[in-house]
């Protein structure tokens, strides 16, 4: 906590130092580890942390229209089935968390 008693946001703005020296690439695989320490166990930080991160990058990566693009390329490597299975539940996690943003693209509209 801070001196406020707000939380540390540590990992956010590590995040938001980072960003814009990171291509899109990095900052996807960023945002999947956040998601992981969000959906799981194991944090870091605080959660709120991990939270706030996931937040910060999300919105990163869909101002550039990254995410619609990434979203086409999760089904269609998901289709393949070449995906391992660590890939497989990044995927499948980042698809549902898209799916529950933009409720209109789940169903491939």
């Amino acid at each position: 906590m801070t001196e406020t008693g707000d939380p540390e946001l540590t990992l956010y703005y590590r995040h938001l130092a980072q960003l814009l020296n990171r291509d899109a690439d990095a900052n996807f695989r960023a945002l999947l580890v956040q998601a992981r320490h969000i959906t799981g166990t194991s944090h870091e930080t605080t959660l709120y942390d991990h939270q706030q991160a996931f937040r910060l990058l999300w919105r990163h990566l869909e101002r550039s229209g990254y995410l619609r693009r990434a979203r086409r390329e999760a089904q269609a490597r998901l289709s393949s089935g070449h995906a391992a299975p660590d890939e497989r539940a990044d995927l499948e996690l980042f698809l549902t968390v898209y799916g529950q943003v933009h409720p209109s693209t789940a169903t491939g509209a």
